[in-house]
């Protein structure tokens, strides 16, 4: 290809991409607000910097989209692979570049390397949001052994000084964590061989500070359910980039002569506070990701599992599903235990057939049961393990990941099967089709409870097989069973990554209920996910993780911040918690329709305590505004919270929509005169001088609701 300098553009609503063909690779010059249409090469080179110091090479390396080592470039490279020990330096050149609409095909390769290279960047017109695919080609005769592929490799900003990740572990997922980008490199790598608990696959950059709504941010994900490594590196020079990838098992990535490695994607977005980008990647995973299904009213789920656990009795079951309906469920699902030999999390799995001994007719009995009540039926499965007391792994104990010889522990009395092997996901699709057709099942919760150790053939690793698997069998299951919808669980939020969201179009969150540590999930879970994607159920008084008991009103409130549920026995509920959740179920219900598409907004409060959020319809005709009490405050009052995205010339009907009052009232000599009676005021007053908040106690929290009203 020609070494003239080119441009090439893209824009989206708000955003341009510049890339630049100066060098041997393509370079991302521009990232951020639109740029003028008339820009040109050469105004743009008058800003490039091209200052070079003493003590390094005698010309610029600057940063491109695939970094490597040949060049000088001493950071992390896009590509590490060899040849048997052999050729583990390349030098790539552009030898291809195509644009059609807002996607940019760059073409590289090497021929005394024998690779070649595709960078496929594209930048969505709507949501401002752009994706990297790396496509690496093996052209040789030869195998070659790769160690990293990068995703992408992303420059960031020089006046970047913070890095925002989220980590956790089970029952306590997407807690934030802040830390300065120093010298060297942060790496955030999971082993986990799912999504994890630990590591969420985004991470945010951004100037010293940055906040949610203010400061330059950048916010980056890697759709990607396995093992990764995000990285964001500061070199001597003072270049900062961010580069993601898969994270392969020693020798697991081999290409044979010919043969290509597709990568996942990471997406990538950079606006002014993190509510901005929160909103780009909500409208992009909407309008680009998400099933089509998901886009209409979402029903309520109640779920059998903290109301029954193994407790399959009929007459059990039966007495649940009525108390459920009565309270306002739309889908009822059966959790664990319905199948072979499923009396304890001992035994079973992998043996998807109907337990006789339990249900001797089949399921017909409860799912008729649950239809009598207008309700859709969802049934459990674990689909990616077994257990060694089971049928399955009598008959295949070679199904399983493992290494020969050697003892794979147990988690949870299970293993992991390896349905990367044909014959493992024609077994796995038949049981479950034929389930899903013999009692016409609406909808599946697919768990996965364990991570995976030693997850080989027997001899190799395979780990990263796993996800490329589990896709190929989701979209094989929908292929014949089109009005399905699925969940992705596992344990909770292990697996939640915007590749699974292609295939299922709902998360379980966290197996954690307790509404106020999930109000702090829910906050890291919403930074990137759509809230209605997000299980968030109404649990018992005193929830099953943590013994904490809270009001339902504080359950319910907070349930009500994703797609809202039950995660308790509606029998045992008290006549005036029966009222009340009624109460919270209708305005779900009157409120949904609108929810999907609605604005999200994280709110920033004067108190840790404190965590509020909320949604604002797309006309700003109706918003809901949630505010939690996570812990004690210092201050006696809770003081005013001003709210955002509201139109600032409009007249609000400014009212409590829970129902908490007298609860909320009896810490209070005095109450703001809107938490008992509606008032007019003005979006402008809403968004500057706030609400006026009631003495909040811990783990109480309210709903705030404001409805246009003519002038």
């Amino acid at each position: 290809m020609s070494t003239q300098p080119a441009l090439w553009r893209l824009d989206g609503a708000t955003t341009t991409l510049l890339v630049v063909q100066d060098h041997e690779i393509p370079r991302l010059l521009w990232c951020g607000r639109q740029l003028s249409e008339n820009v040109s090469l050469d105004q743009l080179m008058v800003h490039d910097d091209t200052a070079l110091s003493f003590g390094g090479l005698d010309s610029v390396t600057p940063l491109s989209l695939f970094p490597q080592a040949c060049t000088g470039y001493t950071g992390s490279p896009a590509l590490e692979c060899h040849r048997n020990g052999g050729q583990f330096a390349h030098r790539l050149c552009t030898a291809n570049i195509t644009q059609s609409d807002n996607t940019l095909r760059m073409t590289l390769s090497d021929s005394q390397a024998d690779i070649s290279i595709t960078l496929t960047l594209t930048l969505d017109h709507q949501s401002d949001v752009a994706s990297i695919t790396t496509t690496l080609n093996n052209t040789g005769s030869t195998p070659l052994t790769v160690n990293w592929l990068a995703s992408a490799t992303v420059p960031m900003p020089g006046s970047y000084r913070e890095c925002l990740t989220q980590h956790g572990r089970w029952g306590l997922e997407n807690q934030t964590h802040r830390r300065h980008i120093a010298p060297g490199r942060i790496d955030i790598s999971n082993l986990h061989g799912r999504t994890s608990h630990e590591h969420t696959p985004g991470l945010i950059c951004g100037t010293s500070g940055f906040g949610l709504n203010s400061g330059d941010v950048s916010f980056a994900h890697l759709g990607w359910s396995g093992n990764f490594s995000l990285r964001v590196e500061r070199l001597s020079n003072g270049a900062i980039s961010l580069q993601a990838g898969v994270l392969y098992l020693p020798g697991e990535c081999i290409l044979q002569a010919g043969e290509t490695l597709d990568t996942p994607a990471v997406s990538f977005t950079r606006a002014t506070g993190m509510n901005s980008c929160t909103q780009r990647f909500h409208k992009h995973i909407r309008h680009n990701v998400l099933p089509e299904w998901t886009r209409r009213p979402r029903p309520i789920h109640a779920n059998s599992w903290e109301a029954l656990y193994f407790n399959h009795d009929s007459d059990e079951l039966f007495s649940l599903i009525d108390a459920a309906a009565s309270v306002g469920a739309e889908r009822f699902v059966l959790d664990d235990g319905w199948f072979r030999h499923r009396r304890n999390d001992t035994a079973g799995l992998g043996d998807w057939y109907v337990d006789e001994g339990i249900y001797p007719e089949g399921l017909s009995h409860i799912v008729n049961h649950v239809r009598k009540h207008a309700m859709q039926f969802g049934l459990w499965f674990e689909p990616e393990m077994v257990n060694p007391d089971s049928d399955l792994y009598r008959a295949h104990p070679e199904w399983a990941l493992h290494l020969h010889d050697t003892q794979t522990p147990l988690a949870r009395n299970q293993l992991v099967l390896d349905i990367a092997r044909p014959e493992v996901s024609d077994y796995l699709f038949e049981r479950i089709t034929s389930l899903v057709h013999e009692y016409a099942i609406d909808y599946i919760k697919w768990d996965h409870n364990r991570d995976l150790v030693l997850p080989g053939d027997g001899s190799r690793a395979r780990a990263a097989q796993q996800p490329t698997a589990l896709y190929k069998l989701l979209k094989r299951i929908l292929a014949v069973c089109p009005g399905l919808e699925i969940e992705t669980c596992s344990s909770g939020g292990a697996r939640c990554d915007l590749a699974v969201l292609e295939h299922t179009g709902r998360v379980w969150t966290s197996d954690n209920i307790d509404p106020i540590e999930r109000a702090g999930i829910q906050e890291g879970f919403m930074r990137f996910m759509p809230p209605e994607i997000m299980g968030a159920h109404v649990g018992h008084k005193s929830a099953h993780l943590t013994g904490r008991v809270t009001s339902l009103h504080t359950r319910a409130i907070v349930a009500l911040q994703g797609q809202f549920g039950f995660e308790l026995d509606a029998r045992k509920l008290e006549a005036n918690d029966v009222i009340n959740l009624q109460h919270y179920t209708q305005l779900y219900k009157a409120n949904r329709e609108w929810l999907g598409s609605a604005t999200f907004w994280q709110l920033p409060t004067d108190s840790k305590a404190l965590i509020a959020s909320g949604n604002v319809d797309q006309p700003k005709d109706k918003a809901l505004f949630s505010v939690t009490a996570i812990g004690n405050m210092h201050a006696t009052r809770a003081g005013n919270l001003p709210l955002s995205g509201l139109d600032p010339d409009a007249h609000y009907r400014l009212q409590l929509e829970s129902i908490n009052i007298e609860e909320l009232a009896t810490f209070s000599k005095i109450i703001p005169s809107w938490c008992e009676n509606p008032v007019i005021t003005t979006g402008e007053l809403l968004m500057t001088l706030g609400v006026a908040l009631p003495v909040l106690p811990p783990q109480s929290a309210l709903l705030i609701g404001c409805h246009r009203v003519p002038h």
